[in-house]
């Protein structure tokens, strides 16, 4: 038998506004400046390492652990203030944040309680989150989010497939059905959730990974709960459905908890799933050609009734078509065409990270016809997202191919030149588009 120790949290500042949370000189979650909390151990059992300082503050497509807010991201709150306290001899730790909107109309207060669980073999937060209205007059909202939660690699798309976590998001409905929704870049949910009902005591989460599936309990909600899937990211929207507008002085309180399942009550919740209905209605709007790696002959659509990591090429007749009768080495090709001069970019959904220390070769078959202006070629945009001193996407390096224009004799070959990811590149991500620039 395994002795249990009680938890001994400190919350220490490390710069810039951030604040380690540490047990037993292990660092268990990070708190960043926007008020992004990034929870990194699951267990007290669990090694780690004593962080004295960050690389990078959170964000969606840099998470280390699994991302939590001490803001609201609808209606959308900026951190205003932020404090912590311990209790219980220090086996308590009690983050709080305020959050205002620019607009001022909008504020948030939200606790976040770290703890044990009764068998103090996991860590677990209970959260609660207050939404005051001091708008003068009436406000209307179509939905608020009072959380915003995202496991690390849950999202990191084509790229990083190999290295994957999760496979599906669950949700279980107020009759206690339980729903499996696949993780694909295609399908958005929102239609599929919109139709279902929540209330109290319901969850949701992600799962798949073996070491623990990570779910938010509803525990009160003066709203009707809800959930929203983003399509790119995977991160799992805490919402709930607004039946009018918001009053002056109205104060909404939303109580949750956020922690890890274990191994077997994820499997039996995996073994009780339904999966969410796909239509043939929705496999005939969503019929796009994917974007792997290795060959692409575009001849077979993305997935959207199981997990797909591939990009997709979204259609729009008649600037961009899937040929499928017209390829090089089999039925099916990108085709893009131009009335008049102009750019014509189709960019392959959603762009992927791209691990440090890799490189990236792209070659492409093209065959034109009468094309006038620079041509058609393969684009690639590395960026990223930095929050200082603004938010902002930076955007240091652009590679095209050679391009091509005229007519053709047949398909001809092009290359865009290596992108090569240096080492201390951890949170890039990599834009591809097919391009036609001028008419043709």
């Amino acid at each position: 038998m395994m002795l249990m120790t009680r938890p001994a949290f400190e919350v220490v500042p490390i710069g810039g506004n951030c604040h380690t949370i540490n047990d037993h000189g292990k660092t268990v979650a990070i708190v960043t400046s926007q008020g992004y909390i990034d929870w990194l151990l699951k267990s007290p059992m669990q090694e780690g390492p004593l962080l004295k300082s960050i690389r990078k503050e959170t964000h969606l497509s840099y998470t280390l652990g699994l991302k939590l807010l001490l803001i609201t991201p609808t209606p959308a709150t900026l951190l205003r203030s932020f404090r912590c306290e311990t209790a219980d001899s220090g086996s308590v730790v009690i983050l709080h944040g305020e959050g205002e909107t620019e607009d001022g109309n909008f504020l948030s207060r939200t606790s976040a309680v770290l703890r044990t669980d009764a068998a103090a073999s996991r860590y677990e937060w209970r959260l609660s989150t207050t939404l005051v209205c001091r708008a003068e007059k009436p406000v209307p909202v179509a939905w608020i989010e009072y959380n915003n939660v995202y496991p690390a690699r849950a999202g990191l798309c084509l790229f990083w497939s190999r290295h994957k976590e999760y496979s599906c998001t669950l949700m279980t409905d107020r009759d206690g059905t339980v729903w499996r929704f696949p993780h694909q870049h295609t399908l958005h949910y929102t239609r599929k959730i919109s139709k279902l009902h929540f209330a109290e005591g319901t969850m949701a989460g992600f799962f798949g990974e073996k070491t623990g599936s990570p779910v938010v309990i509803v525990e009160k909600s003066p709203l009707e709960p809800d959930w929203a899937i983003c399509d790119m990211y995977y991160d799992l929207h805490c919402g709930a459905r607004p039946v009018a507008p918001l009053q002056q002085g109205q104060s909404l309180v939303f109580v949750y908890t956020v922690k890890y399942l274990g191994a077997e009550e994820s499997d039996r919740l995996l073994a009780q799933s339904r999966p969410i209905p796909i239509l043939p209605e929705d496999f005939a709007q969503h019929d796009y050609p994917r974007l792997d790696l290795g060959l692409n002959t575009f001849n077979a659509p993305v997935g959207i009734d199981r997990p797909d990591e591939a990009s997709t090429f979204r259609t729009d007749p008649p600037r961009r078509v899937w040929d499928r009768e017209t390829g090089h080495s089999s039925k099916g090709s990108l085709r893009l065409t131009n009335e008049v001069p102009m750019e014509n970019a189709w960019p392959a959904a959603p762009p992927s990270n791209i691990p440090p220390g890799s490189r990236l070769s792209i070659s492409a078959k093209v065959r034109t016809l009468n094309v006038e202006g620079k041509g058609i070629f393969i684009r690639l945009k590395y960026h990223t997202f930095v929050w200082h001193p603004k938010p902002h996407v930076e955007w240091p390096i652009t590679l095209e191919s050679k391009p091509v224009n005229g007519s053709t004799a047949g398909w001809v070959t092009i290359t865009v030149p290596d992108l090569k990811v240096p080492a201390e590149h951890f949170d890039y991500l990599v834009l591809l588009e097919v391009v036609l620039d001028g008419k043709g």
